[in-house]
This record gives structure tokens, C-alpha cells and sequence, in this order.
């Protein structure tokens, strides 16, 4: 072979392995991208131990319940129930005897069928929630439900994620009639992952405990949804994949007050100030939507417009101390800023504890607390009053204090099937929670949500902003 053909083969050979290179790179890099379009990343504060339907009135639980627990009903339009596991629906003129069909079709996994003695059992457990008084038996193909009375909010209850259908597979772990299964419960992440392959959706879901720093948060390449964190600059890289929209949730911030003290209480309902205070308790939030008790704007009995404090009524406390609970990411000095004007006005001098959010949110369901008040947004997961109260009147719940008149009211609550008189009835208990200095309602949230460019049907059912139904959404 001439010297000139040696030079023609190696130069050949070059570009041949260069080709070759630019071609895996290429594979490599659509390959990843592939990967992560599958996948639907998003970051929590505060995330749960486990995937439970007992979770499904709080809010980060739900958001992870909507992708692979079903209720038995929806009401998404907020008047007309649909089902996307029952074959067919009924009830009598009176509300006193239901009828429930199930898809056989469906399952929980591989190996177990949504039968109707599931369906049989799941009605006979969850019922019991709802009435002491009640039968459960199968008809056919069907499970035949009968209270003693009409009882008209039984499918609104039914609606619940709470009450979703499940197949409990570990302490950690359930398994729903949703389009995903759980993979694995972690310390830092929950993944889930699609039954059926979709090509033109997201096939893995997996949810991340927010970190301190929320740039490296927005860095993760499967993010999708950021709106759960809390974050001042968005990169240009990110802002470009997604596109934005404004939306008004029930989703309140709160100074709940936990002491037992009630003369403290009451200082600090009276004479804190709320607009200093929650630029500083919630730092990244730009805008602040005032309230006057827990009940948000859109919700009947929700009303604008800060509460009523009258710090000149309140006695001088010198000497006393307190402990405020609230998240890391506040930490800077604007809180002890804050509560140096409380301390002249009151005598009271309040130390800050920090917390990650983890560890704030295992803190909120036990007594006693660990601190006198705590600063948290509180997100109400449906419409249904007796989510804005309940965790006041739990026995482990916000308070380390009892208040027997208000659980008393919110049981005539639960009892009430009239429209007017819940509304009138969760006033009355909005406005004890004022009047004994239970919390102090600080804004209701105003938020921009970001969701990615590429999904092709944006408007997936209601409120799907706050808690997506990543199975639905398409490119």
C-alpha cells in the first residue's frame, strides 16, 4: 500500500471513529432526554413517610394520592359526579339506599382484581367513617349501601381521596386504582411509576424533599413542577421550558398558637403585626391577599380583610417568654426584627426555633409542642369545611389545649346535610378561633404557577394547578 493510501485509510478511519462518537454522544444525550421526559420531577416541602390514604386530607399527600389512588366518585365541576372506577351509580329519591357497580376490569396490581367483594369490604370499612347506623351487602354485580335516614352527603364523602379505594402493601405502602403504582418510599424521595407504558406521557413520577437551596432544587433535570417550593430568581433556562398563569388557591398563611396560655395568645393575636410578620415568616412570597379568620375568599364564609387587634386592651407581660416554631429557610434576623417591636409593646420576648420542614411537620401532630406558636401555610385539599377545623380539635392535633364548645360545634357540622347551615355553622367556628386566639389568619396566597410548554392539554380537569393529575397530561 503507497504512502498516500496509508494517509487516505487513517484519515478514513478518523472520521469514521468521529462520526461514531458524535452518534453516541447524540444517542446518549436523547437517550437522557427521553428518560427525563418520561419522567415528571417535583419538589415538596415536607415529605410524608409513607403513601396512605389515611394522608389524603393534608396537602403534600394528596398531591402524591392523585397519581395512584381513585376515589370511588368525582365532582369535579363542583355539581355533577363522574366515576372512573364504577361501572354505574344510584341512589334512591330519599338518599337512604346507594348502589355501587365496579369496572372489573380494573386492578390494584397484577395480581389483584377491583372485585366486587373488594368493592364490598372497602364500602363496609369506610361507612363507618361516615354513620354508626348503616348495612353493607352485594346485590348481583353490585354492593348495595342502606342508612336507617337519608343521608344526602354520603357520595360527597365518597368523593375523598381518603376514602379511596386501596391494597395496603407495607407500613409504608398502598397501592390505588390510579394510572401509577408505588415504586419506593425514601428518606428524600417517593417514586412511582406508570402500569401501562404511555409514549406520549409521563411514565415515572418521582417527588423530592426540597433542599435549602432552591437553585440546586431547580437544577434537578426531570424537574417539572416547581410550584411546590419556595424561590426568589428563576433561571432563564428554566423559565424558557415553562409557561406561566396566575391562579388564587385555598391556601391560607397562619399563625397558629399553640400555648395554652390564653393571656398570651392574646397578646400575640393583638399586638403582633401582620404585615411585618409575614413578609418575614414567608420571605419569598410576593404578594399577600388579606383575611380575617381561616376561611379564604371563595369559600362561602370567607371573608377579605385583616382581623380586628386591639393591642392597647392587653396587659404587660415582663419576664415571659416565648418560642416561635417556623422553617430554616427564615433564617436572617427579620423575625427577631419583628418581635423586638412585639417585646416594647408587650414585655414579651419571643425566641425563634427552627426547623426543616420534615421535622416541622412531624412537630405539628403531637403534644405538647415544642414552641408556643407556629408560623405554616395551611392548605386546605377541598372545599369541605370540616378540613379548615378539624386539626384544632383532634386530640393530636394543632393545639395543647381542648375546646369542647368548638369540637361540639363542629360536630353539628359534620351532622348538618344543608348547604346554608354548614356555611352559617363554619362562620360560627371561624370566628370562636378568632375570638379565643386559636391563630392569627395572616393572608390568603395569591400564587404563579409554571407547568412545561410541552404538555399539549394544558386544562386537565379542576384545580388541577395545586394538585396535578400527572397521568392525564400529554405532549
Amino acid at each position: 500500500m503507497t504512502r498516500a493510501k496509508v494517509k487516505l485509510a487513517k484519515k478514513i478511519i478518523f472520521v469514521a471513529v468521529a462520526v461514531a462518537i458524535v452518534c453516541v454522544t447524540i444517542y446518549i444525550a436523547a437517550t437522557a432526554h427521553r428518560r427525563h421526559m418520561h419522567t415528571w420531577g417535583v419538589c415538596v416541602m415536607g415529605l410524608p413517610d409513607k403513601v396512605s390514604a389515611s394522608q389524603g386530607d393534608q396537602d403534600v399527600p394528596l398531591y402524591i394520592l392523585k397519581q395512584p389512588h381513585e376515589p370511588l366518585l368525582r365532582k369535579d365541576d363542583g355539581q355533577n359526579y363522574t366515576s372512573k372506577v364504577l361501572s354505574s351509580w344510584s341512589r334512591n329519591i330519599d338518599s337512604s339506599s346507594y348502589m355501587f357497580c365496579p369496572m372489573r376490569s380494573l386492578a390494584f396490581d397484577s395480581d389483584h382484581a377491583f372485585t366486587v367483594e373488594s368493592l364490598e369490604s372497602h364500602l363496609s370499612t369506610i361507612t363507618a367513617k361516615y354513620s354508626g347506623e348503616y348495612s353493607v351487602a352485594r346485590n348481583g354485580n353490585c354492593v348495595e349501601v342502606r342508612f336507617k335516614h337519608g343521608r344526602k352527603g354520603y357520595m360527597d364523602f365518597l368523593t375523598r381521596y381518603e376514602n379511596s379505594p386501596t391494597l395496603k402493601i407495607s407500613e409504608a405502602v398502598e397501592f390505588g386504582l390510579g394510572a401509577y403504582k408505588v415504586e419506593s418510599v425514601e428518606k428524600k424521595r417517593i417514586l412511582l411509576r406508570r402500569k401501562e407504558f404511555r409514549r406520549d406521557g409521563y411514565n415515572r413520577i418521582a417527588v423530592y424533599e426540597a433542599s435549602l437551596d432552591p437553585q440546586f432544587d431547580l437544577s434537578r433535570e426531570d424537574i417539572s413542577d416547581f410550584n411546590r417550593i419556595s424561590w426568589k430568581d428563576l433561571p432563564e433556562n428554566i423559565s424558557r421550558r415553562f409557561i406561566s398563569f396566575e391562579n388564587i388557591p385555598l391556601k391560607t398563611g397562619v399563625l397558629v398558637l399553640t400555648s395554652p396560655d390564653r393571656k398570651l395568645r392574646e397578646a400575640v393575636y393583638n399586638c403582633l403585626d401582620i404585615s411585618e410578620f409575614r413578609m418575614a415568616a414567608f420571605p419569598n412570597k410576593k404578594k399577600f391577599n388579606d383575611i380575617s379568620t381561616i376561611l379564604p375568599v371563595g369559600v362561602p364564609g370567607g371573608v377579605a380583610g385583616k382581623p380586628t387587634q386591639v393591642c392597647s386592651s392587653i396587659s404587660r407581660q415582663d419576664g415571659r417568654t416565648a418560642v416561635l416554631g417556623t422553617l430554616a429557610r427564615n433564617k436572617g434576623g427579620r423575625l427577631e426584627e419583628v418581635f423586638s417591636g412585639f417585646y416594647k409593646a408587650t414585655g414579651i420576648k419571643v425566641v425563634v426555633k427552627y426547623y426543616s420542614a420534615q421535622d416541622l411537620v412531624a412537630t405539628l401532630y403531637s403534644r405538647p409542642h415544642p414552641y408556643d406558636m407556629v408560623a405554616i401555610n395551611f392548605s386546605v385539599v377541598q372545599p369541605e369545611y370540616e378540613t379548615f377545623f378539624k386539626d384544632f380539635v383532634a386530640k393530636n392535633g394543632f393545639l395543647d389545649y381542648d375546646m369542647p364548645d368548638v369540637s361540639a360545634m363542629l360536630v353539628n357540622l359534620r351532622r348538618s346535610e344543608d348547604e346554608h347551615e354548614s356555611s352559617v355553622a363554619a362562620v360560627r367556628i371561624a370566628s370562636a378561633l378568632n375570638t379565643k386566639a386559636v391563630l392569627l389568619p395572616l393572608y390568603q396566597d395569591i400564587k404563579t404557577f409554571y407547568y412545561p410548554t410541552d404538555i399539549s392539554n394544558m386544562m386537565v380537569g379542576r384545580g388541577f394547578t395545586e394538585y396535578p393529575e400527572v397521568a392525564d397530561f400529554r405532549w
